[in-house]
């Protein structure tokens, strides 16, 4: 990133994963810090001067209150009570962003003057991808999900304009629907095959961290961000419990034989009571850093697609091969809606569910053959 002018003595600016520019108090000797203001407001001198004298006694300040009936006074009070955005704090952090990234330079805006044209640029111009340069690389932001999520959370937003009667319709939902182009259409993480997982554990054998995570990712059915946090310690009665971070969903998952036997079969010195996978240094992983470090271990077993997503995808897929009910699928998934049910199990192996109908449909025209044309349907005899 090409270096900032104009910026005070031991203050550096940055591109964030979510391409927003923060800047950060470096000197040494002194605590290190973010600057939550805006450079070049009165805030912002003040968070200086707090950097460049730590001992100094601070000054209680007024906070200032949005000007009623702007964009700014909106958002506070539409995220105030924080529930409001989510049940739990990472649906929250999610759609903060979102609004947060809304309302960057133009949250003086009146309410009243918002309108549907201006709302569809908006959304036109988030779907547009952008590659950005951050400390991992480069990163694109924008596309289609990201504008659909975009829009779902304006309709929300001034939906509670129009309750709190600051404006006397909803402005985001006669907006254009964002709609999938042939090109755009994609289906998300590539779920694994029965090669796939075969050629895995081919490679990594029982009593490595990398064959434990697999084998946790398959037979428990969950996201990496639950993954991180099982241990030898929360078994009980043969079961894993998971308090599901993104939806809060309380599960007992049972213990698979071949996932006891991974866990068994790592050496004590790779594992903790408390966390099944940890790093060299004996460390939980973060969700990203697992997510980078099991994508690596994918690519060695010369599994190139494969994430930790995928697997969740493979399990539902086995599910939906086996005919199980939506209800015993979301029993071990988590999901709460048949249509997440369907859109996971959209790659369940068609050709053996259509030689399955098609079997059962035969055997039903042939029965039709043996039937009596002269008896009813309960087998009495047709005056």
């Amino acid at each position: 990133m090409a270096r900032r002018r104009l910026l005070p003595k031991y203050v550096s600016a940055f591109i964030d994963v979510r391409g927003k520019e923060r800047l950060r108090f470096r000197r040494k000797g002194y605590p290190s810090g973010y600057f939550t203001a805006n450079l070049g407001t009165e805030a912002f001198r003040e968070q200086y001067h707090a950097f460049m004298h730590p001992e100094a006694p601070r000054e209680p300040r007024q906070e200032l209150r949005a000007r009623e009936g702007t964009l700014d006074d909106l958002i506070d009070r539409y995220c105030n009570p924080i529930t409001r955005l989510g049940p739990t704090k990472v649906t929250q952090d999610k759609v903060r962003a979102v609004l947060e990234d809304f309302r960057k330079g133009r949250g003086d805006r009146p309410v009243r003057l918002v309108t549907f044209e201006s709302l569809d640029k908006i959304i036109a111009k988030k779907r547009e991808k952008t590659e950005i340069q951050t400390a991992s690389g480069t990163r694109t932001i924008g596309g289609i999900h990201a504008a659909r999520k975009l829009r779902k959370e304006l309709i929300r937003l001034f939906a509670f304009a129009q309750h709190t009667r600051m404006i006397d319709h909803n402005p985001a939902q006669v907006t254009q629907k964002v709609k999938t182009s042939v090109k755009e259409r994609s289906r998300g993480f590539v779920p694994w095959t029965e090669d796939d997982i075969a050629r895995y554990r081919d490679h990594h054998a029982l009593g490595t961290r990398e064959r434990l995570a697999m084998e946790l990712l398959l037979w428990t059915d969950q996201r990496r961000c639950d993954i991180v946090k099982m241990g030898r310690a929360q078994i009980k009665d043969g079961c894993l419990p998971v308090v599901q971070e993104k939806t809060g969903a309380v599960l007992w998952i049972p213990l698979a034989p071949q996932l006891l036997e991974a866990i068994v079969a790592m050496p004590p010195h790779l594992t903790s009571p408390f966390c099944f996978l940890v790093t060299k240094r004996g460390k939980p992983f973060s969700k990203e850093s697992f997510g980078d470090w099991f994508a690596k271990a994918c690519l060695a077993a010369g599994v190139t697609h494969g994430r930790a997503h995928g697997l969740r995808k493979a399990t539902l897929r086995r599910m939906a091969e086996l005919q199980m009910s939506n209800k015993t699928m979301k029993a071990l998934s988590g999901q709460k809606r048949d249509e997440m049910i369907e859109l996971y199990t959209a790659d369940a192996d068609q050709i053996k569910l259509a030689e399955k109908a098609i079997a059962a449909l035969s055997e039903w025209e042939r029965s039709l053959s043996n039937i009596d044309p002269t008896l009813d349907t309960k087998g009495q005899k047709i005056v």
